[in-house]
Parts: structure tokens; C-alpha cells; sequence
């Protein structure tokens, strides 16, 4: 039994249901499902978890969890009282042009979470726009498909950040990781000082 196979990605088609009936592609949403509370309960240990977790999440694991233990780190149990150890990672989500504002990115993500969630203590993220990712940039395909905001990496960031920030996800100090606690997930947390 290897690390990986306690790794699950999932790709999903946003889909928008028009009057007259039928699905229209509405953009897609990526996520990762970590399943760290699986492979501790099926003995191995945190330190070849450690090791078995790939680049694109090592990350995570490195600033999120305890190295010895594969428990969250400290400051991170006491900040989002975490009660469960997977984790899911929302790694982009791509909205059609016509299709935004509809609020069908909000819809998708909470879709995706209500699917992949169970089990999870913490949603994770990175908002990073695509129009600045290199799978995105050196695509002319995919620039046109989703006819991306021209405005420059710093405003486009920001905006990204906010709108993850109003769904709920709280930044993890400057790292670019936001995360939101299953455990907290839909309690108004506005008063907290969070940052």
C-alpha cells in the first residue's frame, strides 16, 4: 500500500440547467482529497506520509500539519478547530465568461465540498488567477475560452483573495494558503480576528 493511493482527484463540470431542460458547460472545478486520517489509520507512519506526499501538496502538509505526528499543527487546531484529517484542496476553479456573476462558482464549490468534504477537517486554497498560471498562459485556447479579466497579477490576486475570503476561507498568515474549518463552515466568524 503506497501513500498515493490515499490521494482522490475530482474533476467537475459546473453545470448550468437552462428552462428548456439539458446541461450547459458551465466551466470546470478541480480539487485534490487528501485522505491523511485513512492512511495514519492504516499504519503508515507520519514521517513516510511525509515523504509520499507530492509537490503540488507538500506544501500543505509542510505548513498545516505536524511532521511527527500527522496531526494539524497546534496553532492551526486552535484557530479552526479542526475535528477530522483529510483534506481537500480546491486547486482552480474556470467559469465561462458568460456564465459569471450567475453565482455558479459559489454553487460549484460548496457542490464540491458537500461531495468530497465528509471526512475532511479543512478546505484548503490557493487563489491564484489562471490567466497567470503557466498551463493557462501559454494556452491560447484556453486564454480565449475564458476570456480572463485583462488587469494586472496584483489586482487580479486581490480580487481572487476577496472573493475566497467572502466564502468563508480565511487567509493562513502570507503564505497564500486560505482554509476553511468544516467544523466552522457556515457560522458567521466576521467578528473573529482573523489574519
Amino acid at each position: 500500500m503506497t501513500v498515493c493511493q490515499f490521494r482522490f482527484f475530482a474533476l467537475q463540470r459546473a453545470a448550468l440547467e437552462p428552462e428548456g431542460g439539458g446541461k450547459e458547460d458551465a466551466g470546470q472545478i478541480g480539487a485534490s482529497l487528501v485522505q491523511l486520517g485513512e492512511a495514519l489509520d492504516h499504519g503508515i507512519s507520519a514521517e513516510r506520509l511525509g515523504d509520499g506526499i507530492s509537490g503540488d501538496i507538500s506544501e500543505y502538509w509542510e505548513r498545516l500539519f505536524d511532521a511527527e505526528t500527522g496531526y494539524p499543527k497546534e496553532e492551526i487546531q486552535n484557530e479552526f478547530e479542526v475535528v477530522d484529517l483529510d483534506l481537500l484542496i480546491i486547486d482552480y476553479v474556470a467559469i465561462y465568461p458568460e456564465y459569471r456573476g450567475l453565482r455558479i462558482a459559489e454553487s460549484a464549490i460548496h457542490r464540491t465540498i458537500d461531495i468530497f468534504g465528509t471526512g475532511c477537517g479543512l478546505v484548503a486554497c490557493k487563489p491564484w488567477p489562471l490567466q497567470f498560471t503557466p498551463s493557462v498562459a501559454d494556452n491560447q485556447e484556453a486564454l480565449k475560452r475564458l476570456a480572463l479579466p485583462h488587469v494586472s497579477k496584483g489586482e487580479a490576486i486581490r480580487k481572487l483573495r476577496s472573493y475566497w475570503t467572502r466564502l468563508g476561507f480565511w487567509p493562513l498568515g502570507n503564505t497564500g494558503i486560505y482554509l476553511l474549518s468544516i467544523s466552522q463552515r457556515g457560522c458567521d466568524l466576521s467578528s473573529q480576528d482573523r489574519g
